[in-house]
């Protein structure tokens, strides 16, 4: 029996993780729940499922996550915070010994050097729960990483992606949440219009599999049942394909290394299903070469990068900031920045506010146009 850890309970990561671990007792037991605000979720979870440890941020502070995340009984800690918030617990889990399955995509944009020097120095496993890098993660399990070419993160296609060039400025906060797929919360819906979603997870890649910028690229699939691709040398092509559905990606995670049946078959809602691939439209959609141009400057500029993203989407929400203007603010935080790397948790942390304080003095100065 696997003892898991939960940071992030009441929300969807963390309650499709409760209901997968609900369907299989025998394989798994929770000793550690933690959430932001108190609620009668987070009651009944306790109730429920009894752990030795539970934790609410805003009433113990968020410090109070780093005990949940090394609590002595724990085998893996699923980490499913919001934001950088989810930073510093995973590196205490990691120099616990703890294997973590991480869905905070912050972890390893702003910290991924930190975290996988930890991963290979405590011998853990960090498994990623994010559909693309699971998909790639298992796809690697085909071969060795000298082996591979390249890999290939899908994107999606959405009515936004459909826009031309200068409807793209119109762009409103409610176009943005009209999805049709995944139900996301309001700053990855931004993001994932945007196309910056798909820089963290470029950067995500670049870390958590060690490869080289130009061996990551991305392409469009707008069926949304690939989710991504790893080419070896050979020429042979590997894909993770399946329904658009996370609990999918959290077995894999909670189980790994083996895998366990799950309710029923999806290739059966694949049948009379098509597959097809286009070019990444970042003639359109700029932020798609952020990534590249993040990586070559370095950590700090990932760091600034990420605050300034941060800063973007929320006066974008607030009407603030033109849809075909987050790039600009990006663009121009990255520009400022130095080319340093091997930085400090600290000095992360302080090159991420800074980038996002920046990006803000910047949207005051140019506003909406």
């Amino acid at each position: 029996m696997k003892k898991i850890s939960i940071l992030g309970s009441t929300g969807k990561i963390g309650t499709q993780t409760l209901e997968i671990i609900r369907r299989y007792p025998k394989h798994f037991k929770v000793v550690g729940l933690a959430c932001k605000h108190k609620s009668k979720l987070f009651e009944k979870q306790v109730a429920e499922f009894r752990p030795t440890i539970t934790v609410i941020t805003e009433r113990d502070g968020e410090d109070s996550l780093l005990k949940v995340a090394t609590v002595a009984e724990a085998d893996m800690i699923v980490v499913a915070v919001v934001g950088l918030v989810g930073l510093k617990p995973t590196l205490a889990a990691i120099k616990a010994k703890k294997d973590v399955a991480l869905a905070t995509k912050e972890v390893l944009v702003v910290g991924g050097n930190l975290v996988m020097n930890e991963v290979k120095k405590n011998n853990v496993n960090l498994i990623p729960i994010d559909s693309e890098h699971s998909a790639i993660f298992q796809c690697l399990q085909s071969g060795k990483k000298k082996e591979v070419n390249k890999i290939y993160l899908t994107m999606g296609k959405g009515d936004i992606a459909k826009k031309s060039k200068s409807e793209l400025k119109s762009v409103t906060p409610a176009d943005v949440f009209n999805r049709k797929k995944w139900s996301l919360g309001d700053k990855i819906a931004v993001d994932s219009a945007s196309c910056m979603n798909k820089v963290f997870e470029i950067i995500e890649a670049h870390y958590l599999f060690g490869l080289k910028p130009k061996q990551i690229e991305v392409v469009v699939h707008p069926e949304y049942i690939c989710h991504s691709l790893v080419e070896f040398v050979d020429g042979s092509i590997i894909a993770e394909l399946g329904t658009a559905d996370m609990r999918r990606y959290i077995n894999y995670a909670l189980s790994y290394p083996q895998r366990i049946q799950a309710p029923s078959s999806a290739f059966s809602d694949l049948l009379g299903k098509k597959l097809s691939f286009e070019k990444s439209p970042s003639d359109k959609f700029p932020c798609l070469t952020i990534a590249n141009q993040a990586l070559k400057k370095g950590e700090l500029a990932i760091a600034a990068m990420h605050g300034a993203d941060r800063a973007a989407v929320e006066c974008f929400l607030k009407g603030e900031l033109n849809f075909t203007d987050i790039y600009t603010i990006i663009n121009k935080t990255i520009d400022n920045c130095e080319a340093l790397n091997n930085l400090s948790l600290k000095q992360i942390l302080k090159h991420e506010d800074w980038g996002y304080k920046f990006a803000n003095k910047l949207i005051g100065k140019e506003g909406r146009k």
